[in-house]
């Protein structure tokens, strides 16, 4: 009995150590990765969960300019796209005359793209 519980020991203190560096790896290259901390960013923003914020981090102006002219922003565009169309074509209209679309017209009839283009992708920097 005492041997099997010195070798439990044994492994949940390495895999407890195994854990925490793995931990503190991740930690730190979201620290010191500008690509991954500033995903993240993007996610959290995206999600509304970065609070008020005018200004893209310094750190990201680079990734934003990136993401908008490459293929993931037309990417993520095509999608979001294609499933509001999916989902319109689900709506059943009265057909009384007073139906009516509703749009968020930033980023969804327009987009942004110019406007961080033209002020270089994080307008301001602050951090």
């Amino acid at each position: 009995m005492a041997r099997s519980q010195l070798l439990l020991s044994l492994f949940l203190f390495i895999s407890i150590s195994i854990s925490e560096t793995i931990s503190q790896s991740i930690i730190q290259l979201s620290r010191d990765h500008d690509d991954v901390y500033c995903s993240s960013w993007r996610f959290s923003e995206e999600t509304n969960d970065v609070g008020y914020w005018d200004h893209v981090p310094s750190r990201c102006v680079s990734y934003v300019q990136d993401y908008m002219t490459g293929d993931g922003y037309r990417s993520d565009s095509e999608v979001v796209a294609s499933y509001a169309l999916g989902f319109a074509k689900t709506v059943e209209i009265a057909g009384d005359g007073k139906d009516a679309w509703v749009f968020d017209v930033d980023e969804t009839l327009l987009s942004n793209l110019p406007y961080y283009a033209l002020h270089g992708f994080g307008y301001a920097i602050c951090d």
